[in-house]
């Protein structure tokens, strides 16, 4: 007795010709397109790291130059937050970056007249005082030259700036 048994009551297949077999294949939707070999588990959305926002943009950059005679303490500018009707926005804070190397510095509170522009909405608020905040520079003795240092002004509205002072000592 053979080890297997013989299938006797399986009916035979007709033998077709590859093109039949190529066509019956066609129209079956399993065969139309083969399965493609998948990757392993995709990393899920949640897992995947979000692009970094872009940096933004360096502070805007003033440059302010003054002329100061030497031996003489000399307010140099004068910061106000202003609304268009003068009134005031807030405190000016200014923050020092680079200190001068052949003088010094003071800030203090005043009210004091701005210096707008002839262009500027808040022309008008030249012809008034207005809290602000004033920066004295004065020179070390017996210096006279060119002196630098640098400063960060934060105005009351959240804007700010910095600024590269160049004040020459006469």
């Amino acid at each position: 007795m053979p080890r297997f048994p013989v299938l006797s009551r399986v009916p035979a297949m007709p033998r077709l010709p590859i093109a039949a077999l190529a066509a019956l294949c066609l129209a079956a939707p399993a065969c139309t397109r083969p399965a493609l070999a998948t990757p392993a588990d995709p990393i899920p959305p949640t897992t995947l790291t979000p692009p970094a926002p872009p940096a933004p943009p360096p502070p805007a950059s003033f440059p302010l130059m003054r002329v100061v005679p030497k031996g003489e303490a000399r307010t140099i500018a004068f910061f106000a937050s202003l609304f268009p009707d003068c009134s005031s926005q807030g405190p000016v804070v200014i923050r020092t970056l680079e200190q001068p190397r052949h003088g010094s510095i003071e800030l203090a509170q005043t009210d004091s007249f701005p210096r707008y522009g002839v262009g500027s909405a808040l022309a008008a608020c030249n012809a008034r005082k207005v809290p602000g905040l004033k920066l004295t520079y004065t020179s070390e003795e017996g210096f006279e030259g060119l002196d630098t240092f640098r400063i960060f002004v934060i105005n009351a509205d959240g804007t700010g700036y910095e600024s590269d002072v160049r004040v020459t000592v006469r």
